[in-house]
């Protein structure tokens, strides 16, 4: 068992498993003056930049950017003292004047330094000072209408996150581990990943691939989802070794919205060997989205995995009636000409020689006149990638008739 004291003489240690650091609960405490703050280096490879404000029994009571957290003594591996985003903090709001402009800087640079509920305490003091305070009232979500300022959450009807203060303290402990991932990863990837040296990148890499604790799947996908093309494929590389749901829906994202279509096979290809059939029936319900890159990718994606139950939907949907601007070829009509002059003519070369042509146009016909025309029409569009699912899946190829597919099927379930 590792040891290590702090500056305020408490040992640290115990046996802490990581299933136990994400499901602990842990009691809140009396609070009493902080002391100086600690980086908390937990068993599970994440850490809590804090200040240590209480130890009861086995409980650490510490000041985190996501709140006052309960932290177990046996979840941790080491201390290290050092200064932390709410050091700096407690400066700046020393130096901050209490005007619009300042309050809303310190405001901003809280939410870059995951100081949340600070973050919106300066934010919040800033409109209070100046109700038009147009920096602020955008970093709170809002947007102006008119004369007005409208909460873009609220008007586009989305769901707004519950208050900090209803959280639990697990859940305020799994934020702050959250969040002190962020600037890790981030620093691994401006350092190594982003660059131009394979040594550089391949460091990188590991440091990535060492990350075992599952509080850093967001903040990996957040941070590496941004990145290049070899950065992304390291985050799919990545997810792959995290079991965990959150894992299993950042790679179904990656199929869907990544724009390299050999990385979304990757994903996809990771998908695969988790045999979890949820993931088919996502892919499923995506066949009806009216989205027709969504139902392509989606239909890419349940033949890569063979996913015979998708059948039936694949074959409703090899075609469907749209209306669509679709562009109607007005030169057809100059080459109806050649149905009027079609005969041949008979040139004499001299000598007996006689050569036959075929009437052609001579002039040039140029684009404006000649060009086609766009027209709003309804129209069937055939679904190339369902059909290539289908013979992915089926190893069968009946085209777009959807009466021999259902043949085929009915006698198939026999």
């Amino acid at each position: 068992m590792l040891l290590a004291r702090t500056r305020s003489g408490h040992c640290l240690g115990g046996g802490w498993t990581r299933a136990g650091i994400a499901l602990c609960v842990s009691a809140l405490l009396a609070c009493v003056p902080a002391v100086d703050a600690d980086v908390f280096h937990l068993r599970n490879g994440g850490t809590v930049e804090g200040q240590l404000v209480a130890t009861e029994g086995d409980v650490y009571r510490v000041r985190t950017a996501a709140g006052l957290v309960g932290l177990p003594v046996s979840a941790v591996e080491r201390t290290e003292a050092g200064s932390t985003a709410l050091d700096e903090y407690d400066r700046r709001v020393r130096e901050t004047a209490d005007t619009p402009a300042d309050q809303t800087t310190l405001g901003l640079w809280c939410a870059e330094h995951g100081l949340r509920t600070e973050s919106k305490r300066h934010l919040q003091r800033a409109v209070t000072l100046d109700a038009d305070c147009e920096a602020a009232r955008r970093a709170l979500g809002y947007v102006r209408a008119g004369t007005m300022w409208v909460d873009a959450r609220a008007a586009g009807g989305r769901k707004v996150a519950a208050p900090e203060s209803k959280e639990t303290d697990a859940q305020r402990l799994a934020r702050a581990i959250r969040n002190q991932w962020y600037p890790r990863i981030a620093g691994i990837k401006s350092a190594r990943l982003d660059s131009d040296r394979p040594d550089w990148f391949d460091e990188g890499r590991a440091m990535i691939l060492a990350i075992k604790d599952p509080l850093a799947i967001q903040p990996l996908a957040d941070v590496l989802g941004r990145g290049d093309i070899r950065t992304r494929r390291l985050l799919v590389e990545a997810l792959a070794a995290f079991p965990q749901d959150e894992a299993t829906m950042n790679l179904a994202a990656l199929s869907f919205v990544d724009a390299d279509a050999d990385l979304r096979r990757a994903a996809i290809t990771q998908l695969g060997r988790r045999d979890d059939r949820r993931i088919v029936e996502q892919y499923r319900e995506a066949l009806h989205v009216p989205s027709d890159v969504i139902t392509r990718r989606a239909a890419f994606a349940l033949g890569e995995l063979k996913a015979t139950e998708a059948i039936p939907e694949l074959i409703d949907g090899l075609t469907v009636e749209r209306n669509k601007w679709v562009e109607v070829p007005v030169r057809q009509w100059w080459w109806r000409y050649e149905t009027v002059f079609n005969g041949s003519t008979v040139v004499q070369l001299g000598g007996g020689v006689q050569a036959t042509q075929e009437p052609e146009f001579g002039i040039y016909l140029p684009a404006d006149v000649v060009g086609n025309d766009w027209q709003y029409q309804r129209v069937t569009v055939y679904r190339t990638e369902l059909l290539e699912a289908l013979r992915r899946i089926t190893g069968q190829d009946f085209g777009f008739d959807r009466d021999d597919w259902l043949r085929w099927y009915e006698q198939r379930k026999r």
